[in-house]
This record gives C-alpha cells, structure tokens and sequence, in this order.
C-alpha cells in the first residue's frame, strides 16, 4: 500500500470506528456488569488495522515505518483480538480496548518515514568532500581560517581550516572537522535570514565547551545555534522583543558519539530535539530581526573573521574572544519554515543509514 494513502487510510478507519462505537455503546446494557455486548466496532478495527499492519515495512528509509513500530502496532492488535474473541468481557472493557487500539492507529501512522520536501531546503551543506550546497540554491561554503583568543587584544587567526574527516559510518572524507577558529563561510543570502527557520545537522563534540558554536548569522544579532554549557543544544534569536537565549533545559549531546540535533523557530514557539526526538518546547517572542547584508553565514564558528571588528568595543562586531565549534560536523540542513516532528524524525532515521 502507498504510504501516503496508508496514512489516510487510518485516519479513516479511525472516524468509522469511533462511529460504529458510539453506536454500540448506544446499544449497551446500562448495568456496569452486562456481557451482551456489541462488538462490531471493535472487529472492524482489528480487520483495518491488521491490513494497514500487513501492507507496511520497518525500515529507515522514505515510505518505511520506524523500526519497533509495526511491533508495537502488532502486539496492541493481539490484545484487542483476544478480547474480540472472548466472552468474559464487558461492554465497557470492549470500549476500552477499542479505544486503545484507535490510539494505537495514530501513533502507528505518525512513525512513516516521510520523504521531506525540498521547497523550502534553503541550503544542504552535505560535506561530501566539499562544502557545496546541495539545495540547488548556490549557498556554497568556502573554508577559511577564524580568530582565535581571549580578547581582541589578544586575538590572532588559528591558521586552521576545517579538515575532511570521516563520518559517522566511518566513510573518509565525508564530514569536516574544526578547532582553532576553522569555518565554512557562506555569503550573507536573505533566504538563510527567514521569519521561521528549522537547523538540523550531526555534531560530534571534542568535549564540554562553551560557546561551542555550530551554525550561526551575525550571532546574537541574528541568530545562533550551538552547545553551551554542559553540551546542552541552545538557540539564541534576536527578535523585535529583544535578544532570547534559550536550551533545551537538559538533555545534553554526549561528547565524542555523532549525534542529530536539530532545533526550529517561528514568532512565539522554539523547538529542540536529539536524536531525532522532541525534548523540549519553549516558549518565545517577537519576530527575527534581518541581518545586515554585509554580514555572512558561519558554520562551525559564531562569523567570518572578516565580519569582526577588533579596534572598536562599540561597534556590535567586536571581537570578545574566540567562540566555535570544537569537533566535527556533517550533514547540515536549513529550512525556511518549521519542520514537523515527524519531519524531524524522518531526517533522522533517513540518515541513521548509509
């Protein structure tokens, strides 16, 4: 079956059975104990979602389920069959496993792994080798050097450019790593400065660093996400209502183990997730604030060293120290508008394989 009409399938099923089950529980006997039950609504679901379990595959690519999910499916249809098959149940307990297994249906159908459109893909730095964008929309990175040190009297350039590692399957040349101030640099472009925004990219961190910044347009006077503290995934954006620091209030990323996160913003709403599950929703305000033109998008650093100033503590570029990314990173993706969870999730099981 299409995974596309599976899904609708369910849904389907799901408004037919809840009206099969009003009417039964319209027939049924009011005392508490009664056993002339009616049990039409609870079979014709068994029947659906048995062939909806049937006509589906586990796997991790677009159009499979998520591994588990079938299992999970499977086994809360034998728990309703059993009672279908049973005379020891009441109306009430038929209703129940009825309810359950409806349940069971929706969150069966959110496990599809979906193949997540490309429209709104503003840029796709897969680093298989380079840093081409691979969205079709010319957000090509450069490799560069950045600042390093403590002030910017102290501050001189790491002389370090990202290198070509392997990544997490353990193939060469296919992630990048940085230290020492190394950053892709992509040329400031309006489609990376949207009103909503979803991140998404594999990091696997040196160690617990502070400011480990991973993506970044104009830092706190745009936007940046990275690892802070206890390699915790935080999201600064700088709205109409001020600047808002934000992580994920605790799940954190395991130092040295390539790990998917992913955050995402729209007016009044931010989103985290590891692993390609949702850990936290935080609340926020006001809209983003669009970037200077002159100011460039940096992965694996908080911006191009051209971008600072280092005679200036009044200009909002000035240099404060050397914040970026210590580890290695692959697979980045930004979109103009907010993933779904299931989205989220596809991404991520999609690229949990080769």
């Amino acid at each position: 079956m299409n995974p596309n009409k599976t899904s609708k399938y369910i849904s389907c099923l799901i408004a037919f059975a809840l009206l099969l089950g009003a009417i039964a529980a319209c027939k049924k006997n009011s005392s508490p104990a009664s056993y002339n039950t009616n049990k039409a609504a609870l079979t014709a679901a068994i029947d659906s979602l048995t062939t909806v379990y049937n006509s589906t595959v586990d796997g991790t690519k677009p159009g499979d389920y998520a591994v588990g999910a079938r299992a999970a499916l499977d086994s809360v249809i034998n728990l309703a069959t059993e009672v279908s098959n049973s005379t020891a149940y009441t109306q009430q307990e038929i209703n129940n496993a009825l309810n359950n297994l409806l349940a069971a249906g929706v969150t069966f159908s959110t496990q599809l792994i979906q193949q997540v459109s490309a429209v709104n893909l503003m840029g796709y730095w897969e680093f298989n080798g380079n840093t081409a964008d691979s969205s079709g929309n010319g957000n090509n990175g450069v490799l560069q050097t950045g600042w390093v040190g403590t002030s910017a009297a102290t501050a001189v350039d790491g002389g370090t450019l990202p290198v070509l590692v392997a990544d997490r399957f353990g193939r060469p040349n296919m992630a990048y790593y940085f230290n020492n101030g190394a950053t892709v640099k992509v040329l400031y472009n309006a489609n990376l400065n949207p009103q909503t925004f979803t991140i998404l990219l594999w990091c696997k961190a040196d160690g617990t660093n502070a400011n480990n910044y991973m993506f970044s347009l104009d830092r706190w006077l745009g936007y940046k996400f990275q690892l802070q503290g206890s390699n915790l995934p935080f999201l600064t954006v700088n709205t109409s209502t001020g600047d808002h620091d934000q992580d994920d209030g605790g799940p954190a990323v395991t130092a040295g183990i390539w790990t998917h996160v992913a955050v995402s913003f729209t007016p009044g709403t931010e989103k985290f997730y590891i692993q390609g599950k949702l850990v936290a929703t935080e609340t926020v305000t006001g809209t983003p604030l669009t970037v200077a033109s002159t100011i460039n998008l940096s992965i694996g650093n908080e911006m191009p060293k051209e971008n600072y100033n280092l005679t200036n503590s009044a200009d909002p570029n000035y240099f404060y120290g050397g914040d970026y990314f210590m580890g290695a990173l692959d697979e980045v993706r930004f979109y103009n508008t907010v993933l779904t969870d299931a989205q989220v999730l596809s991404i991520y099981t999609d690229e949990s394989t080769p």
